[in-house]
């Protein structure tokens, strides 16, 4: 029982100071982008894809090839039940997701060294495991609900991504019914953020997510995308999720036009990152790296031109 104890203890030693290494040494008119790698046979656009951990790998060394600065990789597809989910995703016990991530976090993390790997989970057991294999952070997309997942983060250091939503993130008048959604999701965040200090996560590890297209329509998605410097002014890092989903593509039509699929909305996808770039957002998640790393590039040294051009017209 002692030797269990303390190869525990070892091990958690061992996974606080990997975690708790993952500088973010990019420099701050920077925007990171954060590659989405789905190990699901169900996600929305690109279920089914990576299911093959050589596959996985695969997709991963490309992304990082492509400029990405994180891996997101999840084993359970988080699709909101509503209008244009129907049912939404199908529920993947904890056995089942750990089986999916694990190994492929694993392997990324041993082809390539200096990558950071990201764990998008709402279980505290499979938070944990990805930790212990090498993953820096935990992307919660259930905003904290499960204690045990702050914890393990609060015990490794690996930084956490709180993103907004209400109950499992449907998409009905139980979930949207928002007086402000502007600012009812910052004070949600908000105490959300306060809970995971209270548990022990330092305030500079965590994200906030404003979580568009969960528990949103459309048109609250599109306002909170354009809200984004309000979510900066918080104070905390933002990450923004609008790569492909359904409210750009309903956003981008006009009436009577065919919606797109998901895979045929990379212009609706650059246009939602530049916007939260220009906005001062921290990170965007998406899934085609290589354009969206041009399009925030320029997006954001665009805005420091100006901002110099500003200061100069001042002086």
């Amino acid at each position: 029982m002692a030797g269990a104890v303390n190869e525990r203890s070892e091990r958690t030693s061992s996974v606080r100071s990997s975690a708790s290494e993952s500088p973010r040494t990019r420099p701050s008119r920077e925007v990171e982008v954060w590659g989405v790698l789905n190990v699901t046979p169900d996600s929305f656009s690109d279920g089914g894809l990576c299911m093959d951990p050589e596959a996985a790998l695969s997709r991963a060394r490309a992304m990082l090839d492509e400029g990405a600065d994180v891996i997101d990789v999840g084993g359970a597809s988080s699709r909101p039940r509503g209008a244009t989910y129907g049912e939404g995703a199908l529920a993947v016990v904890v056995d089942e997701e750990l089986r999916r991530v694990v190994p492929v976090i694993a392997s990324i993390v041993r082809a390539a060294p200096g990558a950071i790997v990201s764990i998008d989970t709402t279980s505290g057991a499979v938070a944990e495991a990805a930790i212990e294999v090498g993953a820096r952070i935990v992307n919660d997309v259930s905003m904290g609900r499960d204690p045990s997942l702050v914890d393990a983060c609060a015990r490794s250091g690996a930084e956490l991504v709180l993103m907004h939503t209400r109950l499992d993130g449907r998409v009905d008048g139980a979930t949207t019914g928002y007086r402000d959604v502007v600012s009812e999701v910052i004070d949600e965040l908000g105490r959300a953020v306060e809970r995971a200090v209270e548990l022990g996560v330092r305030r500079e590890r965590v994200w906030i997510d404003p979580g568009l297209g969960f528990a949103k329509t459309a048109t609250q998605s599109m306002t909170l995308l354009a809200a984004t410097t309000a979510l900066v002014a918080t104070g905390q890092r933002v990450l923004v999720g609008a790569s492909r989903k359904s409210f750009l593509a309903v956003s981008g039509v006009d009436e009577g036009e065919r919606v797109p699929e998901p895979t045929a909305r990379l212009g609706a996808s650059l246009a939602a990152a530049t916007l939260a770039a220009l906005a001062g957002a921290h990170a965007v998640r998406v899934h085609d790296v290589r354009d969206t790393r041009q399009a925030v590039r320029v997006a954001r040294r665009a805005r420091a031109m100006s901002e110099v051009g500003r200061a100069e017209v001042a002086r």
